[in-house]
């Protein structure tokens, strides 16, 4: 069984460094609700995103625990400075340089050794923010 604070701490590393041990948790068809996708496929997309977008990543792992309902609750902000914009939301946006703050809340449903669902909610527009601001 996956315990909730491993979960969190392989997330962490994968968003800072895209370490594989992340995506080995998860089941071959995990349900991605944001992106309506299934598989670990998914998350190597994300990350190309994320390495485009971000340099000198780091993760602040705030806390994890499990919900009333068993699934698995993660909270973490990605340090990091804008190179590119990877991420789709961040449009045409040149490299700006801001240092940005990305807060996240991730949760996952565990099946025994396998992560199979996955929900997020992440303060996009506080990147977007910090990068507009810094393009002046």
């Amino acid at each position: 069984m996956l315990e909730p604070q491993q979960v969190a701490q392989a997330y962490a590393r994968w968003i800072a460094d895209g370490e594989p041990d992340f995506q080995a948790m998860m089941s071959p068809d995990l349900h991605d609700h944001v992106s309506g996708q299934r598989g670990p496929a998914t998350w190597d997309e994300v990350w190309s995103w994320i390495e485009r977008s971000f340099d000198e990543r780091r993760a602040e792992l705030h806390g994890w625990g499990t919900l009333d309902d068993g699934r698995v609750a993660v909270w973490v902000t990605l340090h990091g400075k804008h190179v590119g914009s990877g991420m789709p939301w961040l449009g045409d946006r040149p490299p700006s340089g801001a240092q940005i703050a990305w807060k996240q809340l991730h949760v996952f449903t565990v099946e025994g050794d396998r992560l199979t669902e996955h929900w997020a909610v992440r303060d996009d527009l506080r990147v977007i923010e910090a990068v507009d601001a810094a393009n002046g």
